[in-house]
């Protein structure tokens, strides 16, 4: 994964990199570096490597557990149903993925990865969406909705927290409004 993915998946990870002297989350690579490849250009050993994963990884553990779920509005459903007809991809399955700067899109796909889960909507039950139990625990719970002609994803509060909505750089939730 690039650095940019980890953060945008685990926001307390810039923090656990900073720890470690790993500033590529700063930097205009880390986007499209790993974060092996990161902790390579700045001579960590194998060791050192493997305790900043294992970091990352009970950060990741430690995160507000969030419902596995997504809810997709019968608008929202019938708008990518009108985008897939057009870009001729009736075939395909759409899955909430990681854009270039660290947000969340939706993507077509042939078929989704394994482990990936499928929503739908009631109403509108021909448009499947995907998303990994990883994407998940940032964003479950939330609604894809369309407004003002724009797709977005309305992430709920954590429960027992409050959201800053982007107002508060340690919060965390990055004030998460990827329209």
């Amino acid at each position: 994964m690039t650095v940019r993915e980890i953060m945008t998946l685990v926001p307390s990870s810039a923090d656990i990199m900073i720890e470690y002297g790993l500033h590529c989350f700063s930097c205009s690579v880390g986007g499209v570096e790993t974060l092996a490849e990161g902790c390579q250009m700045h001579g960590f050993d194998e060791d050192t490597v493997e305790a900043l994963v294992e970091d990352i990884n009970s950060a990741l553990g430690d995160a507000p557990k969030r419902p596995q779920t997504l809810v997709i509005t019968a608008d929202a459903a019938r708008g990518i149903r009108d985008i897939a007809a057009v870009e001729k991809k009736d075939d395909q399955i759409l899955v909430v993925t990681l854009d270039e700067q660290g947000g969340f899109c939706l993507e077509f796909q042939e078929k989704p990865l394994l482990g990936d889960i499928e929503f739908t909507n009631a109403e509108v039950s021909d448009v499947r969406i995907f998303a990994s139990v990883l994407t998940l625990s940032r964003i479950g719970g939330s609604t894809i909705d369309v407004r003002d002609g724009r797709f977005k994803l309305d992430v709920p509060e954590e429960e027992g927290g409050k959201c800053c909505k982007g107002e508060d750089a340690e919060c965390g939730c990055g004030g998460v409004d990827n329209g």
